[in-house]
């Protein structure tokens, strides 16, 4: 066997076919070891990763591909250059020769210094689960390996299996209340989107994945532009060989939910499926894999429908079989070894008992918080702001200082506007703020505001092509005020409040703030309604800013807290104290 290294994914045809004839002969083909699949990983991470690709030939032919990466923060370590983005990974070999092909890549690993493995993913009727063992002792690496993820697969089998499968899924009531919910919207179509869709539709999906998670509490990997690129180079490489199967659920002619998948040997593949938020009720991913599956079972080159990495309640109920796959770490360092042994431990033991595992993420958070503040602002500053913090607990003033709007008239040759928040605009914000983490944070609220429906949202829509600045509004009375835990009364039905304003640190500086709130308030005249805006007693910038809107002070509500007493007074009118 000799092995060459190089450190890119070679664009060769020549070993791109013999690569991808290697896949084919693996015990089960799959997209994520094809030398297209490596070449989108490294053109899209190449900030980051650098690849290694171990290229093991015999007699002048490829008989084993690992195409690896390391950090370049860690240089010691290397990992499968997929491992983000793949739901498999594995040495690519014949099942025959993988033993072989291991070994030749661990002895070429020592001779680059590399101390540590990932071998994330391997399926579990891997051969290289087979011959790790013994190959690992022998070239001095301790080997932990523990299971990793259970991927739900439809197996459809023979004719009489696909029968009871597509039963199955006929008889689903969630999805077919959802597809009557939908049909009522209008015709329900199921189109597989072609090369020249592709753009367009990629850009729907980035969108809608993006909203829907922030709408779930969770920010999308798919906000950082290297993962958006990514997905479109896959697809571009994917396609002329005909593996990228992008499918679109319609309703009435609108877009509804998507999957970003794969038909790959003989497995249909549910990678990235996504759907509109607004859509929620009526289930539209469930509606569009029940679509799917129904395709799948009419089509004999499929043999199973594989759901992916994922606990989601609905693959479950979709699924007829397991994948499991297992987690693989190689080590020189018997310390390194012991930790990764000992974190799995205590990680499984945890799982086991779910108040331990609540206590110990609860105090993983409170650790990152502390560290991120600490790299933020020096120990000094965050001892300070824990003896601030505690000494408020005993005793405390707070006071929120009310204001109300004027007869305020906007400029018919105002340059920049006020616009509703759609879905689109906080996947656009946050795709566009990716590092600004609080305002990521604000977006999250944003989308379970939205989601909810319980107040509307604006943004500032300046010269530029992204906002400046976003607000809210919402009724006066019984508005809730988690500043002093209180809620606000008013008899007056027209009584609305602007609240939750917030500019994205890139856009800071132009007084964006006092811009959006007089519009805000100059629309919301126009409507009969009378405005009114609060702010923190101590926050200057933001009571600069709303004086110089125009706004006027009314009162201000105090808190005061005393070993746990509690007082809520009301200064009226006066200056701010």
């Amino acid at each position: 066997m000799k092995v060459t290294v190089l450190e890119k994914i070679p664009e060769d045809p020549e070993i791109t076919f013999d690569w991808n004839n290697l896949v084919f002969r693996m015990e089960r083909p799959e997209i994520f070891f094809t030398h297209q699949w490596a070449l989108a990983a490294s053109r899209a991470f190449s900030e980051s990763l650098c690849p290694l690709t171990f290229l093991v030939h015999e007699s002048g032919q490829l008989r084993g591909v690992a195409a690896m990466a390391t950090n370049r923060e860690l240089p010691d370590t290397a990992f499968f250059l997929a491992a983000s983005t793949a739901d498999y990974c594995d040495i690519v070999s014949a099942p025959e020769t993988r033993a072989t092909v291991l070994t030749a890549v661990l002895e070429e690993t020592n001779k680059l210094s590399v101390r540590h493995l990932v071998l994330a993913n391997v399926p579990s009727e891997s051969h290289t689960l087979r011959a790790i063992t013994a190959i690992a002792r022998s070239h001095r690496f301790h080997l932990h390996e523990r299971p990793a993820y259970d991927c739900g697969v439809i197996s459809l089998g023979d004719k009489e299996q696909r029968q009871s499968v597509l039963q199955s899924v006929l008889r689903k009531e969630r999805e077919k209340r959802g597809l009557k919910k939908l049909g009522q919207l209008g015709p329900i179509h199921i189109t597989h989107l072609s090369t020249e869709q592709l753009e367009t539709g990629m850009e729907l999906i980035f969108t809608a994945q993006i909203s829907r998670f922030l709408a779930t509490n969770r920010v999308s990997p798919l906000i950082r532009p290297q993962r958006r690129f990514f997905l479109t180079e896959l697809g571009r490489l994917l396609s002329p060989a005909g593996w990228l199967k992008v499918s679109q659920l319609e309703v009435n002619g609108r877009p509804v939910a998507w999957n970003y998948g794969f038909r790959f040997f003989d497995s249909w593949f549910w990678y990235l499926p996504t759907f509109q938020t607004q859509y929620e009720e009526s289930s539209p991913g469930s509606c569009l894999l029940r679509l799917l599956t129904e395709e799948a079972c009419a089509d004999p080159s499929v043999k199973r429908l594989d759901l992916g990495l994922g606990d989601e309640t609905y693959k479950e109920r979709f699924s007829n079989a397991v994948c499991s796959t297992r987690h693989l770490q190689l080590s020189k360092s018997i310390t390194r070894h012991l930790v990764n042994v000992g974190r799995h431990w205590l990680a499984a033991s945890a799982g086991r008992f779910p108040i331990l595992e609540k206590q110990l993420r609860s105090g993983r958070d409170r650790l990152r918080r502390l560290q991120s503040r600490i790299d933020k602002t020096g120990v000094v500053a965050t001892a300070t702001h824990a003896l601030t913090r505690a000494k408020r607990s005993l005793a405390s003033e707070e006071e929120i200082a009310f204001f109300e709007a004027p007869q305020l008239k906007m400029s018919e040759n105002e340059s920049v506007a006020l616009s509703p928040l759609s879905w689109e605009n906080i996947a656009s914000a946050a795709m566009n703020n990716a590092d600004d983490e609080p305002t990521l944070e604000y977006l999250v609220r944003c989308a379970q505001r939205l989601r909810q429906g319980q107040a509307t949202g604006y943004l500032l829509q300046g010269r530029g092509t992204q906002p400046s600045h976003f607000l809210w509004v919402d009724h006066y009375d019984g508005f809730p005020l988690s500043e002093i835990n209180s809620r606000l009364e008013s008899s007056d039905p027209s009584a609305t409040m602007i609240f939750d304003c917030w500019t994205p640190a890139a856009q800071r500086g132009h007084g964006s703030y006092a811009t959006a709130i007089r519009l805000a308030a100059a629309y919301l005249q126009r409507q009969q309604r009378q405005v009114w805006i609060f702010s923190a007693a101590g926050n200057e910038s933001s009571l600069r800013g709303i004086l110089k809107a125009g706004f006027v002070y009314r009162f201000s509500l105090v808190r005061s807290r005393t070993l746990g007493h509690t007082t809520l007074s009301r200064h009226e009118r006066g200056s701010l104290s």
